[in-house]
């Protein structure tokens, strides 16, 4: 598995073009199409077989036209229908292949309702806006940022501590250091344990 990320400087994203060992592609959130990317795809891509929507946020979707006018990929995401292109409705927890890849998908809103993170061959997981390096994403009330904090908890941070994190915006980092020294987390955690003890 070859991971490429790609800056986006529309919506500030990250975009990843993802090749497994027969050159079957897979784009991640396809913020913005320019040529930068495209000849990437090109150079590293026999064929684009997928892309993987994280959530609905037109910084993470603007140039799935632009995509979906050259290529001929399957859309994978919560929702089925993506900007009017339909999509596989991955469910939590779903499991499959796509080209030689495994692919696992897991429920944790907050940041949206629909937002999808993605654990690739056990070892790459992309996030989108759920979990960035040093924080966690914004949310609208409390209730949605305890939603998200908790569905974290739950479903992600009991992943290895070598998982390798590719978020949606920023740097990318490794579970273990996210456990250690994500602020966001840090803080919720301190506040669970004082209410517990009240």
């Amino acid at each position: 598995m070859r991971i490429m990320p790609h800056f986006s400087a529309e919506g500030l994203s990250n975009v990843y073009l993802i090749t497994d060992d027969e050159r079957n592609g897979i784009i991640v959130d396809p913020a913005h199409i320019d040529k930068e990317l495209l000849e990437m795809i090109a150079n590293f891509c026999s064929n684009l077989i997928a892309v993987l929507i994280t959530h609905k946020h037109r910084s993470h979707t603007a140039g799935l036209g632009t995509l979906m006018k050259i290529y001929n990929p399957a859309i994978y995401a919560y929702s089925s229908d993506i900007d009017g292109y339909p999509a596989t409705a991955l469910p939590d927890g779903e499991e499959l292949m796509i080209g030689t890849l495994k692919v696992k998908a897991l429920h944790v809103p907050g940041h949206s309702i629909d937002s999808l993170v993605y654990l690739i061959n056990g070892a790459a997981l992309f996030t989108g806006d759920t979990l960035l390096s040093g924080s966690i994403s914004r949310t609208h009330s409390f209730v949605e940022r305890a939603l998200l904090i908790r569905s974290l908890e739950m479903k992600v941070m009991k992943l290895p501590g070598s998982t390798l994190l590719y978020p949606g915006h920023g740097a990318l980092s490794k579970l273990r250091i996210e456990k250690m020294l994500n602020q966001d987390l840090l803080q919720y955690e301190s506040e669970s344990r004082l209410s517990r003890r009240i």
